[in-house]
């Protein structure tokens, strides 16, 4: 009964699908295709449409989004304090916890990778060595100055409110989720 359920509800959303636009029909598709049947539905049911790209729509995102007021030279270093470091067994549990059907950043890597590395019978244990020294690397304050723009930047993307304005939406990587995730836990664990 349940998969007959699923059944209908995809033959449903293709439907829906089909009448629309060609950008959230992609969208909507590529949830389906992970398997993340809730995030398709969510994006159905929502009255935000992706902006299209202009001018205006660029402007508007840097309104909501201004350059730095201020210079961050003034920052105490890093390693100036001590830092927190995640266990292997942590990371492993923040590296399982993503969605379904989570979206990868701009280097293409999705946490469906992680999971598929470390869940694999054939995966050698110093991958979860090697990452979780990583984490730790990057929760100590490791990440290269001309590196950091990067790895903590992101994909823009603006959604059209009902209401008229836009919403911002920046898609990360996954290896900085990750190290979010991890920092979180071990606060949350106090």
């Amino acid at each position: 009964m349940v998969l007959i359920n699923i059944i209908i509800i995809i033959i449903i959303i293709i439907i829906i699908i089909i009448s629309c636009s060609a950008l959230l029909s992609q969208i909507i598709t590529s949830k389906l295709e992970n398997g993340n049947i809730k995030a398709a539905v969510r994006i159905l049911n929502s009255d935000e449409k992706p902006s299209a790209p202009s001018e205006q729509t660029w402007s508007k995102l840097k309104e909501k989004h201004p350059a730095a007021s201020k210079p961050l030279d003034g920052i105490p270093f890093p390693t100036q304090f001590a830092s927190i470091s995640v266990s292997e067994l942590d990371m492993r549990r923040a590296s399982l916890s993503f969605p379904a059907g989570s979206a990868g950043g701009p280097d293409g890597l999705r946490p469906q990778h992680l999971r598929d590395l470390l869940l694999s019978s054939e995966s050698d244990p110093e991958f979860l060595s090697a990452l979780t020294a990583f984490v730790n690397l990057m929760l100590a304050g490791g990440c290269p100055a001309r590196v950091a723009p990067i790895f903590f930047g992101g994909r823009l993307l603006a959604l059209d409110k009902k209401s008229g304005g836009i919403r911002p939406i920046v898609i990360g990587f996954t290896l900085r989720s990750l190290v979010s995730k991890c920092g979180i836990l071990l606060v949350r664990k106090g």
